[in-house]
């Protein structure tokens, strides 16, 4: 991981044998590197890496300043534990090099009158790159474990919609057809046959309990067939779930919320509102640009999941009021419907994958967990309020885009 422990980037040679001559007098076991400009140390730095590096602030060509510019722009600071070393400590040296993100800052005089200090600052760098690489281990584990996750969701639900689903299916509407034929077979011709005969009882009994018998098989037939298109429902919304929590997020690009809410809501009007002329939809839409950066595709599919939401809520009457408006820093768009609204206990677990409201329908959008997931790897927030019998209104919040 590291090819030495200390990198000294530092114009005078003087001062570099110096430091490395006091360094290995106090920890021999302390590997060190040097460099004598500020380009040197960056390319160093670009290809390896070191537990603490000693940068002077003052070097020709290149200051230590700059070198932090550099560092910043590659996005390698924050990897590094830099201690600035300075003839001369300023106020202004001070907070320009710490800004860039360099850890500590030691006059170069104080090395030796201070040495224990400057020891322990450098061990302080060592602890610090320890629980980086912790820390990092940490993140690379649970990104697996996220991952891990969302192939099984997904796998999941790819078997329930798709090859078990068709497969299990397949057999149940074979049996139905052949229930169907034992029934027609009974009805025209065994049951004409006992009518005209001289059965016994017994037997026209058999008869009659066999019919109760085709019945009853298809009647489970149909609840197996009802259950199954459920678990078919709920492993399209697994599949979902599963690019939801996927790593990385979709690709984010300038999106213009009041166009998207707009299109959301004809989507799907096209295929249910628009049905229906007890629904009144109001559109209250911003008269300026309200842009963000974010992922279109998923955002599209959370406004049409929170559409179908507020339509079911209304039983089939009432209104839905679509805005989207902005302030300095944001854009929103809010869906707020006159439903039978959700009771104040249950509003915190509504964005839980477990739990659903809906008594008499099954939802079949994203859930409101995939919506969650969705504004939030758009940077974005979601937000709802709630009466029973009023409505309830969802509102989404972006950073806006700054032209």
């Amino acid at each position: 991981m590291f090819k030495k422990d200390i990198l000294i980037i530092d114009d005078s040679l003087t001062f570099c044998e110096s430091i490395c001559d006091l360094l290995e007098f106090e920890e021999p076991e302390w590997t060190i590197e040097k460099v004598h400009s500020g380009g040197e140390g960056i390319e160093e730095l670009k290809n390896n890496e070191y537990k603490v590096i000693l940068l002077d602030l003052k070097m020709p060509g290149m200051s230590g300043l700059e070198v932090l510019e550099k560092l910043n722009s590659h996005e390698l600071v924050k990897r590094n534990y830099i201690i600035i070393l300075t003839g001369e400590i300023t106020i202004e040296n001070a907070v320009n090099t710490l800004k860039y993100g360099a850890r500590d800052f030691i006059q170069k005089n104080t090395v030796v009158d201070y040495t224990d200090s400057f020891l322990m600052s450098i061990r302080k760098g060592f602890e610090w790159q320890k629980e980086r690489l912790h820390n990092e281990e940490l993140v690379r584990e649970k990104e697996k474990a996220i991952e891990e996750s969302r192939l099984l969701v997904k796998s999941v639900g790819h078997d329930m919609s798709g090859s078990y689903y068709a497969s299990l299916m397949l057999k149940l509407q074979m049996l139905k057809k052949k229930m169907e034929g034992i029934k027609n077979i009974y009805l025209n011709q065994i049951l004409p046959e006992a009518e005209n005969s001289d059965f016994s009882d017994d037997l026209i009994e058999n008869f009659e309990t066999m019919q109760k018998s085709i019945l009853d098989a298809q009647n489970r037939s149909e609840s197996v067939i009802l259950l199954l298109k459920f678990f078919k429902e709920l492993g399209e919304n697994l599949k979902q779930l599963g690019d939801a929590i996927g790593i990385p997020h979709r690709p984010m690009k300038p999106v213009d919320l009041t166009s998207l809410v707009n299109t959301a809501l004809h989507t799907y009007s096209e295929s249910r509102i628009l049905e229906n002329p007890l629904i009144k939809i109001v559109e209250d839409y911003s008269n300026k640009p309200v842009e963000m950066l974010a992922s279109e595709e998923d955002l599209l599919r959370v406004v049409i999941n929170l559409i179908e939401n507020a339509y079911k809520s209304m039983s089939g009457e009432g209104e839905i009021k679509l805005k989207t408006w902005c302030d300095q820093k944001n854009v929103y768009a809010s869906i707020e419907d006159t439903g039978c609204g959700i009771p104040e206990e249950n509003l915190e677990n509504i964005w839980r994958p477990d739990f659903t409201s809906w008594k008499d329908a099954q939802g079949t959008g994203l859930g409101l967990v995939i919506c969650k997931k969705a504004v939030e790897n758009s940077q974005g927030e979601i937000y709802v309020k709630s009466n029973v019998d009023k409505g309830t209104c969802f509102t989404l919040k972006f950073t806006r885009l700054k032209k």
